[in-house]
């Protein structure tokens, strides 16, 4: 047995307890300590009971912890710098649910101060993790599919309520909570940056958040066509990677919440190889409890998860200035 972990759970919905909660409670070493939640739901309040933990409205009232601990930030989209930069002047380990947060500025800013108060720090981008995932990244770096010549994400529906639609929470629809994970994913995959995007959006402007649109990525030479829209099979998430002698394909089943599919097919059809869905759950947060205990980096640290911030951000900027060609990594 090591030291006890306390954890502080700012933000407390439905992911984080289907999520992070089995994996603290496989944690014999970990403890859920306090939770912010301003309006907390009955399982969140039933959660608190049973850790014995403090439930707090107000992030001033989360208490000061003696042993080391960690921040799992899971709140509202366009709150999580606040809600980061809170933890960290605690002198809190921080773990944050994507996306990161909604300025490139806000990253850098985050991760230079983590850096200087040399804390642990994280972005739970959990595809990284995901069997299927992890398969294509290695297939890919061996050349299995041969040089990569395209690649096309399709991602269908959106949450139809709630404070994601409000952009002063959600910070924008489609976009900001679908789009963002393939910003992460398909550099993640194909070990390289994108350095020009082009972007068109949908139903932008308006009371409500947008309908989501269609990016372009151009890796260099690489191209990259990511549709990402309010419309049509709810939830249907895809990632298709053409190479000069094979595709693989990564889907998530819409029956699953989590865990994508694993498809190869090479040599003209001849040879094929699949995967099932893992349904795995809380390995991010197992990688980070991993990190704080001195198990070196973190899979995706604040600096990492900039990148997909500044897709984002300037997927947004492309379609709202006419739709025009943004360098990236300037």
């Amino acid at each position: 047995m090591g030291e006890t972990i306390d954890i502080v759970m700012i933000g407390c919905g439905n992911f984080s307890r289907r999520y992070h909660v089995p994996a603290i409670e496989a944690d014999a070493d970990a403890a859920i300590v306090a939770i912010y939640d301003p309006v907390p739901s009955d399982g969140t309040r039933q959660l608190a009971l049973a850790h014995d933990a403090v439930l707090v409205a107000d992030l001033a009232d989360l208490p000061a912890t003696p042993r080391p601990t960690v921040a799992i930030v899971t709140t509202p989209h366009t709150l999580h710098f606040e809600h980061v930069r809170f933890a960290l002047a605690r002198g809190w380990h921080v773990l944050c649910d994507k996306p990161f947060v909604m300025r490139l500025a806000e990253a850098k800013s985050l991760a230079a101060e983590a850096k200087e108060r040399q804390l642990v720090n994280a972005v739970a981008f959990n595809r990284r993790f995901d069997r299927g995932c992890l398969r294509a990244k290695a297939a890919l770096a061996a050349r299995e599919i041969g040089p990569i010549r395209y690649i096309q994400t399709i991602q269908l529906g959106y949450e139809r309520a709630g404070w994601f639609l409000d952009p002063a929470l959600g910070g924008g629809g489609p976009y900001t909570g679908r789009a963002s994970h393939m910003a992460d994913l398909l550099p993640w995959l194909v070990e390289r940056s994108p350095d020009r995007i082009r972007s068109r959006l949908r139903g932008d402007g308006g009371p409500r958040s947008d309908q989501g649109g269609f990016i372009e990525l151009r890796f260099g030479e690489l191209e990259a066509q990511l549709t990402c829209i309010e419309e049509g099979w709810h939830m249907w998430d895809e990632v298709r990677i053409f190479g000069e002698d094979g595709l693989i394909e990564l889907r998530r089943p819409l029956t699953l919440p989590l865990g994508w599919e694993f498809r190869m097919t090479r040599e003209r059809g001849r040879a094929y190889e699949q995967l099932d869905a893992d349904q795995a759950v809380g390995a991010a947060l197992v990688d980070f409890l991993r990190a704080v205990r001195g198990g070196g980096q973190p899979e995706c640290s604040f600096a990492d998860a900039a990148l997909s911030v500044e897709i984002v951000e300037a997927a947004f900027a492309s379609a709202r200035s006419g739709e025009a060609w943004r360098e990236l990594g300037q």
